[in-house]
C-alpha cells in the first residue's frame, strides 16, 4: 500500500474534469436530469448557510443552470480555467484510451458536499466552491492516489475503502473539505482516487498540506497493520535505538550482551522513572542500582559501569539521558557522590543472548574451535614468515628473491584462506553452519535471538566461499606455471579475479596493453593497471574487482560524507561518484618495505 500525490500546474487545474475521470467517464458528456442547486437539500440548520451561500453564487452568476440562448449549462462551463479561450471545454480534451471501459471504475462516491450522495451535482458544487476564491493563484484541486498490492484486493470491502478516504482526509486535514472518491481496477494494483477540493466550503480560504507526504507515510503504515495488507519496501519505522556498529559487532561475535546493549535494556526503566525525581542525587542513585554511573565527558554526559572499565555515550541508551535533557530538568549537571551511593542490585554481566538449552556445549565447541584456528593460523604466520626471511638471506639473484618472495605470499594466502573458510568467522555463523547440518540445538539457539536463518541465503554463502577457494588455487596455478613473462601472468591473474566476480565476463586486451572486460549484462570495464574505467551500469562490480585487485582494507567517511577506501599500503581513494578511479603512487622506500615485509597474514 503506497500513496502519491499528483502535482498539477495552476493553469491546468480542472476539478470537474478529474472528478469525471475517476467516476470512469467523460466529463464533457451531457449531463441529464441533474437536480437544480438549491438550499431545500440541506438539512435546517444548514439552511440560512446555504441560502447565503447561493445568493453569492447568483452574484457571480454562476447558481443559474441556464446559458445566454436558453440552452443547459453543462459542468464543465462553470470553472474559469475552462472559459479561457485556449481551452475548450466541450471538445477535444485528453481522454484516456479505457475511459470508455465500463469495468474501470468498481466504486465511486461523494463526501463533504452539501448534495449528498449526487455525484454530478458535487461536482457542480466544488466548481462554484472554487469559483468563489478568486484571491489564491496556486492549484484548487488535490489528487491523492492510493495504491493496493493485488493481494489486498481480496481483504478490503467498499466500506473499508471508505473508512481508508476518510482516514486520510483526517491525515491531511481535508475532513471537512469536499472531495470524489473512486476505486479503479483497470491495472494489476486495485487503487483508489480521491480529488480534494483545497478551498474550504465555509470559509473559503485555500488550505495546503504541508508536508503531506510524512504524515501519508505515517498513516499507510498504520492501516496496513489495522487492515492486515502486504507490506511494502519502504520507510518503516525503526527502532527508536539500536546498537552501535562497535557493540553489534561484539554481541555478533562473541553471543554475549555488550555493555550498550545492557545500558539500552536499564533505560526503559530509567525513563520511566524521570518523572518522579527531584535531583541530580536520585538519578545518581537510581543508575547505581543497576550497576551504572553517570559522568560529564566533554561536551555531553557517559554511563560507565560501576564495576569495570565498560562505558557509552548516555544519548546512545535515550535521547531522554542527554546532558541538554538533564540540565533542563534537575538543572547544572552535579556529580555523584560515591559515599553515599547504595549497593547494586543488578549489575552488567556480559550475559549471553541465546536463553535455550544446551546453549553451553555449542558454545564450548565453538570456543575451542576458535581457539584452534587461531593456533593454526599462528603456525602458519610464523612458518612463511621464516620462510621470507631466509630467502633474504640467501644469495640469489634480486629476479629470483622477487619470485620466490610472490610464490611464498601466495601459497601463505592459500594456506591462510583454507583456515579460514574451515571455521566459522563468529557464534553466528556457527550456529547457521550446525542449524544446515541439521542441529537442532543450534536452530533453537538462533531462534531465541529472533535471528532469521534462510537455507537459500547459506548456500549462496557457500558458493561464494567456494568461488574464493577457486580463485585462490587458479592464482596459485598460474604463478607457478613455467615459461610465462611477468606481464601475461598478471594478465591471466586479472582475468580469474573477474571471473570469479561476475563470472561469464569475456576478455579483450588493446595493443597498447590495456585490459577491456565485457560483462554478461553489457558494461564494460577497463583495466590500464594504475587506473579502472567502467560504465555506469558495471559500476558495483568495478568496485569489487578493484577492492579486490588493489587490497582495499576497509571504507571510511570524510568529512563531506564521501566514501573513501583504504588501500592496504594506506593510500586512499576518494569515491566521489566518477566513472573511473587511479591507484595513488607509493613513494620507493614504501613499495621496498612491502617487498620485504608484506604478507597477507591480516
Amino acid at each position: 500500500m503506497i500513496s502519491k500525490r499528483i502535482a498539477c500546474h495552476p493553469a491546468n487545474d480542472s476539478y470537474a474534469r478529474l472528478a469525471n475521470y475517476i467516476a470512469g467517464h467523460d466529463h464533457t458528456r451531457e449531463q441529464k436530469n441533474v437536480r437544480t442547486y438549491t438550499p431545500q437539500h440541506h438539512p435546517g440548520e444548514l439552511g440560512n448557510l446555504a441560502e447565503n451561500r447561493l445568493r453569492r453564487l447568483s452574484e457571480l452568476g454562476l447558481a443559474h443552470r441556464q446559458g445566454r440562448e436558453g440552452e443547459e449549462r453543462s459542468g464543465a462551463s462553470l470553472l474559469s480555467v475552462d472559459a479561457r479561450p485556449d481551452r475548450q471545454a466541450h471538445a477535444g480534451l485528453r481522454r484516456d484510451a479505457d475511459r470508455a471501459a465500463g469495468e474501470k471504475c468498481l466504486l465511486k462516491w461523494a463526501s463533504g458536499c452539501w448534495a449528498g450522495d449526487d455525484y454530478e451535482l458535487g461536482i457542480r458544487e466544488v466548481a462554484d466552491t472554487q469559483a468563489l476564491n478568486t484571491r489564491t493563484t496556486k492549484e484548487k484541486t488535490y489528487h491523492l492516489i492510493v495504491s493496493f498490492r493485488p493481494e489486498d484486493a481480496p481483504r478490503l470491502t467498499p466500506d473499508d475503502y471508505r473508512a481508508i478516504e476518510e482516514r486520510f482526509a483526517a491525515a491531511l486535514g481535508l475532513a471537512e473539505h469536499q472531495r470524489h472518491c473512486g476505486v479503479h481496477i483497470n491495472t494489476e494494483n486495485v487503487h483508489m482516487h480521491v480529488a480534494y477540493n483545497l478551498i474550504h466550503p465555509e470559509k473559503l480560504t485555500r488550505v495546503e498540506p504541508w508536508r503531506d507526504y510524512v504524515a501519508r507515510d505515517k498513516l499507510c503504515r498504520e492501516l496496513k497493520k489495522e487492515y492486515g495488507l502486504v507490506v511494502d519496501n519502504g520507510r518503516e519505522k525503526r527502532p527508536e535505538k539500536t546498537l552501535g556498529s562497535a557493540a553489534a559487532t561484539v554481541e555478533a561475535h562473541s553471543g554475549r550482551q555488550s555493555f550498550e546493549g545492557y545500558v539500552q535494556e536499564q533505560a526503559s526503566e530509567i525513563v520511566a522513572g524521570l518523572d518522579s525525581l527531584q535531583t541530580w542525587e536520585e538519578l545518581h542513585t537510581l543508575l547505581a542500582e543497576r550497576g551504572l554511573v553517570l559522568q560529564k565527558r566533554g561536551a555531553g554526559l557517559v554511563i560507565r559501569n560501576r564495576h569495570g572499565k565498560q562505558m557509552t555515550k548516555a544519548s546512545a541508551a535515550d535521547r531522554a539521558l542527554s546532558l541538554k535533557k538533564l540540565e533542563e530538568r534537575f538543572g547544572r549537571f552535579a556529580a555523584a557522590d560515591k559515599e553515599k551511593m547504595p549497593e547494586s542490585r543488578v549489575r552488567y554481566g556480559a550475559a549471553p543472548l541465546q536463553k535455550a538449552p544446551n546453549r553451553g556445549e555449542l558454545w564450548e565447541e565453538f570456543q575451542a574451535a576458535r581457539q584452534e584456528q587461531q593456533e593454526r593460523l599462528e603456525a602458519s604466520k610464523r612458518k612463511w614468515r621464516d620462510y621470507c626471511d631466509d630467502l633474504q638471506r640467501r644469495p640469489v639473484g634480486r629476479r629470483a628473491r622477487s619470485a620466490g618472495l610472490k610464490m611464498a605470499r601466495q601459497y601463505a594466502a592459500q594456506e591462510r584462506h583454507q583456515l579460514t573458510v574451515g571455521y566459522p568467522a563468529n557464534w553466528m555463523d556457527f550456529l547457521r553452519q550446525k542449524a544446515a547440518q541439521g542441529n537442532e540445538t543450534a536452530l533453537a539457539v538462533l531462534r531465541s535471538r529472533h535471528e532469521e536463518f534462510a537455507p537459500e541465503q547459506f548456500a549462496a554463502e557457500q558458493e561464494k566461499i567456494q568461488r574464493q577457494t577457486d580463485l585462490q588455487a587458479r592464482k596459485t596455478e598460474i604463478l607457478e606455471q613455467k615459461g610465462v613473462s611477468d606481464r601475461l601472468k598478471k594478465t591471466l591473474l586479472s582475468d580469474a579475479l573477474m571471473q570469479s566476480i561476475a563470472p561469464g565476463a569475456t576478455m579483450k586486451i588493446s595493443r597498447h596493453g590495456v585490459i577491456i572486460y565485457t560483462l554478461p549484462d553489457g558494461g564494460s570495464i577497463c583495466d590500464t593497471g594504475r587506473r579502472i574505467s567502467f560504465s555506469e551500469s558495471a559500476r558495483e562490480t568495478a568496485l569489487a574487482y578493484m577492492a579486490a585487485k588493489w587490497h582495499v582494507r576497509r571504507l571510511e567517511k570524510d568529512g563531506k560524507g564521501r566514501a573513501v577506501l583504504v588501500l592496504s599500503d594506506g593510500q586512499k581513494i576518494v569515491d566521489e561518484g566518477q566513472r573511473q578511479f587511479e591507484r595513488p603512487a607509493a613513494s620507493r622506500q614504501r613499495q621496498q618495505e612491502q617487498g620485504r615485509t608484506q604478507l597477507p597474514f591480516k
